[in-house]
């Protein structure tokens, strides 16, 4: 096949027809969506969903207690609903940001050029490419002419790659150096060549790289934290309605009461032990603020990934693109007293309509934003063009002048030897050292293309361009605590040179070649890396895997398809859908930001932490009231045994499901005083060994009071119905008031507490809610509550004024530090 070119005819028809029935389409496998149902089978299958649909049917099959039963199975499938809208909604946005028209591709077949689909280019096709082309598939190169190709998303390198007919190819060579080789989904930026090609669809570079994103995505910190909440409630509620049978077995043994009532009732506290509000609450709290984060940018694909954003420790930071702007831009230059520099990097430029070789276009922008503009009579006779061997580029205009531009070795080597030369030779190791590209421009009075005792014009140092808000984003996150690796397919100078203008400490340097072989060290040499440079994309995964094996909670940023299958297998994998953002780091990433900036990743994990905080807020608001409920039912067995439970099944249901929602759903939408980067996450997660002491504590002060609320309703003669409705009182009211110690930083009623409205509207309407039920006979009939004399009011009263009081008290002088979740 690799003949030369001019008589190279290209397949005909019949081979082409067989070829395509061999190899499929030239396109890469796309999963089917998933269907509605299975969307929300995903919804029902974690374990808060799980519990919650076991309360529904046995609340509604054993306890026969139907509209508990029907509104606890509601309140489950509002948390589908939620669910599954918000994942459609998602895909959808990310199904908008791929390409809306079919590429085309130029191909000789049969001894005649024409342009097909890309889709229908099959291997041994004859292609044609030229500047502004995007390469159809991967092809060997049989022609080239200054060929140039920009291979970014494959190998994260911000420079063109010189190609050539005959250089290296093949699996052996690292892919940057494969020089020979043309990639499917790269950029042609200056040139042209013939190619044939190898490999189609799946079978292709990018192909490969996708077929890495098989699998499940990992568990993020929210759904390992919920899982794990979720296993100790249900063992907790079913050790507790087993200690309440146990105990009230002994009573029905002595005829104190009926066995169905003590069984029914351990079983509806085995229920009601399981927040039920705390899926609803989460769900809700999370597709909110995912809607927030979509108008600032940042669409989320799978909900707990915000929470994961709010948890992260590092952030592995793809540099092409995300740091950088991925276009090269001149940040330097030195110019030789009375030359016209500008001038000449015009002249000897092939740009023309913003396309070409990143290299020119950088120049002629930096030659217009310095004034300088071609004159009529620079009317180009000749031109050799840039070439890989002769490392430089030649034209000839009018007059005649000769313009010479390359590499500084090259062109300083052909001018005449004087100061002016010594000191720009100087000068380029200076340029060197910063990490920059440096050409050198020299002229002459001549037609001759060869011609040395060239005139030097100056120097130019080039460098991907730096983001304005990088060096912003990057403070931002070491202020709140987060480590920002760079991770890059680029030269480790260039990798430097970029992480000390946006503020990363560079040190240690890593590269691929520093990492071969190195097989003891190699996991210790990547979790202490600063700077990640000349990496392919299985030392991305490998970076990925060992930070989150140390602990990390790791978010990748990424536009190529490089970057796919790291952007899948970390915690949280941002796809930056920038100009230069793939299809194939969308798809593999659980977030996506529209700008491809790394400032608006940091507001997505300002978000995050918000929300976090919330979060936490809502399990340790929802947990200390669970607590506090079986111990006061298991207390109620051994303390009034006359009584004998002081909340019945519909009382704790009624609590669960409609006034602890309220309040916990303002938690979560929540907007805590100062920056929410601030609130850094705890160690050990949502239910650390220090979260979960706090919520013992506080749920032993709230149950303490309500025990304390119906000693004295006893004490005074009241009846049982007054009784059990004092206890309803007392919990629900010191509950409330328990909302705004759990929200705080350190104390309750700290600067800022009364900043909440949703809050504030949430303990204001619950208390009304609950006051309106037990003071209307028909309402609170339903519920078995009954007005309470006057002194019970009080009693309900103080204990809500009680509760933050002595929460504050019993907070440990060494505990939750500001800044703490």
């Amino acid at each position: 096949m690799h003949t030369d070119a001019g008589v190279t005819p290209g397949l005909d028809e019949a081979e082409v027809a067989q070829s395509l029935n061999k190899h499929g389409p030239n396109q890469l496998p796309q999963p089917d969506p998933p269907t509605l149902l299975a969307r929300a089978g995903r919804q029902l299958a974690d374990p808060p969903s799980i519990l919650l649909l076991i309360a529904g049917l046995v609340t509604l099959l054993v306890l026969a207690e139907i509209p508990e039963g029907v509104a606890i199975l509601a309140i489950l499938l509002v948390n589908v609903v939620i669910g599954v809208s918000q994942e459609t909604k998602a895909d959808r946005a990310v199904r908008a940001l791929r390409s809306l028209t079919t590429p085309l591709a130029k191909v000789r077949r049969g001894g005649v050029t024409r342009r097909v689909p890309a889709t229908e280019i099959v291997p041994g096709d004859v292609i044609e490419v030229a500047a502004g082309d995007r390469v159809a598939a991967d092809a060997c190169l049989i022609e080239a002419t200054s060929l140039a190709v920009d291979e970014a998303v494959l190998t994260g390198e911000s420079q063109s790659a010189a190609k050539r007919a005959g250089g290296a190819t093949g699996s052996g060579v690292p892919l940057g150096d494969r020089d020979g080789e043309l990639f499917s989904g790269t950029l042609v930026v200056r040139g042209s060549g013939t190619a044939v090609v190898e490999r189609t669809g799946a079978a292709t570079e990018t192909g490969r790289i996708a077929g890495a994103l098989r699998g499940r995505s990992p568990k993020g910190p929210l759904e390992i934290d919920l899982a794990q909440a979720s296993r100790r409630m249900g063992l907790l509620a079913l050790a507790a309605g087993a200690a309440m049978v146990v105990m009230g077995l002994t009573r029905v043994g002595r005829g104190e009461a009926a066995l169905l009532d003590i069984v029914l009732a351990g079983v509806a506290l085995a229920i009601a032990a399981v927040p039920e509000s705390l899926a609803a609450a989460v769900t809700t709290a999370l597709a909110l603020g995912s809607q927030r984060m979509a108008k600032l940018g940042v669409i989320v694909r799978r909900l707990s990934a915000i929470e994961a954003l709010g948890a992260t420790t590092v952030i592995a930071s793809d540099k092409t693109g995300t740091l950088t702007t991925g276009r090269l831009a001149v940040v330097d230059q030195v110019t030789v007293p009375g030359a016209d520099l500008w001038r000449a990097a015009l002249r000897c430029n092939d740009a023309r309509d913003g396309l070409g070789d990143a290299v020119d276009i950088a120049l002629q922008a930096a030659a217009r934003e310095n004034g300088a503009r071609l004159a009529d009579e620079d009317v180009r006779l000749a031109t050799r063009p840039f070439d890989a061997d002769t490392r430089s580029m030649a034209v000839v205009t009018t007059g005649p002048l000769l313009t010479v531009k390359g590499a500084p070795e090259v062109v300083l080597a052909r001018c005449t030897d004087d100061e002016r030369v010594r000191h720009l030779a100087g000068e380029v190791e200076t340029l060197a050292r910063r990490g920059l590209r440096v050409l050198a421009f020299a002229e002459a009075d001549t037609t001759d293309l060869d011609v040395g005792e060239l005139r030097p014009l100056g120097l130019v140092g080039l460098r991907d361009e730096v983001r304005p808000s990088a060096r912003q984003a990057v403070a931002d996150c070491r202020a709140a605590g987060i480590r920002v690796v760079m991770v890059t397919g680029d030269h480790g100078d260039t990798a430097r040179a970029v992480a000390e203008e946006v503020g990363i400490v560079p040190d240690p340097v890593v590269t691929g070649a520093c990492l071969d072989g190195d097989g003891t060290g190699r996991a210790a040499r990547l979790r202490r890396a600063g700077v990640l440079a000349r990496v392919d994309p299985a030392t991305k995964l490998e970076l990925v895997r060992v930070l989150r094996e140390g602990g990390e909670v790791v978010t990748m940023t990424g536009d190529g398809v490089n970057d796919a299958p790291a952007l899948r297998h970390a915690d949280v994998g941002v796809a930056m859908a920038g100009d230069e953002g793939t299809d194939v780091a969308r798809e593999a990433a659980a977030v996506v930001v529209t700008n491809g900036e790394l400032g608006t990743v940091v507001t997505g994990v300002r978000e995050g932490r918000r929300l976090r905080h919330n979060v936490s807020s809502m399990i340790g608001y929802l947990l200390t009231g669970n607590l506090a409920e079986i111990l006061l039912v298991l207390t109620g067995l051994v303390l009034w045994p006359d009584l004998i439970i002081p909340l019945l099944p519909v009382h704790l249901l009624w609590i669960n499901l409609v006034l602890d929602g309220i309040p916990a759903i303002a938690l979560g939408v929540d907007k805590p005083s100062g920056d929410p980067l601030a609130l850094r996450p705890p160690r050990g997660g949502l239910l650390s060994r220090a979260v979960l002491g706090r919520v013992a504590v506080r749920s032993l002060i709230v149950g303490l009071l309500v025990i304390a609320a119906v000693e004295a309703a006893r004490r005074m003669g009241w009846s049982d119905e007054q009784v059990r409705t004092q206890a309803v009182l007392t919990l629900v009211f010191a509950r409330l008031t328990l909302a705004y110690v759990v929200r705080a930083h350190r104390w309750t009623f700290e600067r800022g507490w009364w900043h909440g409205r949703a809050l504030l509207i949430a303990v204001v309407s619950t208390g009304l809610l609950q006051t309106l039920v037990t003071l209307i006979p028909p309402l609170g009939a339903a519920l078995a509550l009954v007005p309470p004399p006057s002194a019970g009011w009080a009693m309900a009263l103080t204990a809500a004024l009680l509760t933050p009081l002595l929460c504050d008290l019993a907070r440990p002088l060494d505990g939750k530090r500001r800044g703490d979740l």
